[in-house]
């Protein structure tokens, strides 16, 4: 994969499921080190968006089980996530803060476990909204990289995977839940999205939708039909 530091040892995140009007958001960090750098390197990591969902679940379980202390996930199901972007907006800020708080988390957490300062991540952000939102306690430590198109980078490659396969979860959960399959993506999913609402009414939408999308107003507008005339 190419690289974009020289670091020895690094945290990488990324996040997956932003842009996907059903199911969770989930942001997650892999510590890498000389040992499992080689190890996912043999196992073929690259970047999660570009797999199969059989891939991805597949790398995901070979990561975890060797592992799983060098990785963070944080998941917020729609319920939590709708809560949480409705709180970050009556302060004033949007999409990419809340996104930062969930790396900033990721970040602190992997930290505690590691003791790493160098961080390297897929950059979705004009503006830094990652590093105002780590403890004050350890912020001056870390050395937080952050570049378009990082996922050529391994650790976050990982990451991405570790990501996508917690989203692809998400999306089982839910939907086994409400006997419903939800589909990925945000682009034709306005017919599932009524089919929801008719089956469980409106006021479940936000337990499986991210609300603030556009497209909620569609699913929830009522049925127009059209009668040719006699």
């Amino acid at each position: 994969m190419h690289t974009i530091h020289n670091w020895e040892t690094w945290l990488g995140t990324d996040e997956a499921g932003k842009g996907d009007y059903f199911g969770p958001v989930v942001v997650a960090g892999v510590h890498v080190n000389a040992a499992c750098r080689e190890a996912f390197a043999e196992l073929g990591i690259t970047d999660g968006k570009t797999l199969s969902i059989k891939r991805v679940r597949q790398l995901a379980e070979a990561m975890r089980c060797g592992y799983n202390e060098s990785i963070a996930v944080v998941q917020k199901m729609p319920a939590a996530y709708n809560a949480l972007y409705d709180d970050f907006r009556r302060r004033g800020k949007n999409l990419n803060h809340l996104l930062g708080a969930l790396h900033a988390e990721v970040i602190e957490t992997l930290h505690a476990r590691s003791g790493e300062r160098h961080v390297c991540v897929d950059r979705f952000a004009n503006a830094d909204v990652i590093t105002p939102q780590i403890s004050t306690a350890i912020r001056r430590d870390l050395r937080i990289k952050q570049v378009p198109k990082a996922e050529r980078d391994i650790a976050v490659a990982a990451a991405s995977i570790i990501a996508r396969d917690a989203f692809l979860a998400g999306m089982e959960t839910l939907s086994k839940k409400y006997e419903f399959q939800l589909p990925r993506g945000s682009y034709r999913v306005t017919k599932a999205g009524k089919e929801f609402v008719a089956l469980h009414g409106a006021s479940a939408l936000g337990e499986v939708a991210k609300l603030h999308f556009s497209l909620t107003e569609d699913v929830l507008a009522p049925a127009v039909f059209r009668f040719s005339a006699l």
